[in-house]
């Protein structure tokens, strides 16, 4: 059986390779993350690099260089070019450093939130338009919690195993009796 890997860095890893070269192709690709996703973009809509410089009015090497380039060297303005040219809506998340993943998408949920709420107030008066977000809704509402549930059933929690006691039939009567006064307090 062939083995996996997570990614292209885990692949370098795992090659027999001097780790000096191992660590320069590492940093190669991790310093090249947008630049990769812009690539990725470009094909998932089936787009060459050259009809994409049509769409922009750019040469074909200028894109090549974008979609190479090192991503503290893109610039917004490039950034937001290129987007439309892909017809994609670009947003930029500024977020505190070091912030927890709970907070993170506790963020992403209220987001989420204030994008439903805009659907209300957009939806309001049209009755066929209100049904639909209300569908909507309940969409959303399941949605979530299938992927909440999946990501919950993917934990690996060992069940808390409970003791069963078992004595002379007193014994199991006083413990009846101690949970019921326990239950009534």
């Amino acid at each position: 059986m062939s083995k996996r890997y997570g990614s292209v860095v885990d692949v370098l890893q795992s090659m027999e390779l001097p780790a000096d070269q191992k660590k320069r192709q590492a940093d190669y690709i991790k310093a090249r993350q947008l630049s990769r996703l812009l690539t990725v973009m470009r094909s998932q809509k089936n787009m060459s690099q050259k009809q994409a410089a049509e769409k922009l009015g750019w040469s074909q090497g200028r894109i090549s260089k974008l979609e190479t380039k090192e991503d503290r060297a893109v610039s917004v303005g490039d950034l937001l070019d290129y987007s439309n040219a892909l017809d994609l809506e670009m947003s930029i998340v500024f977020l505190p450093r070091g912030m927890k993943i709970v907070d993170r998408i506790k963020i992403y949920a209220l987001e989420m939130v204030k994008l439903l709420q805009r659907l209300v107030k957009l939806s309001k008066g049209d009755d066929g338009m209100e049904q639909a977000v209300h569908r909507f809704h309940d969409e959303c509402l399941n949605n979530l919690i299938s992927l909440v549930g999946d990501s919950q059933k993917s934990m690996c929690i060992k069940p808390r195993k409970e003791l069963t006691v078992i004595g002379p039939s007193q014994v199991g009567q006083m413990i009846e009796e101690e949970d019921a006064d326990l239950a009534h307090a």
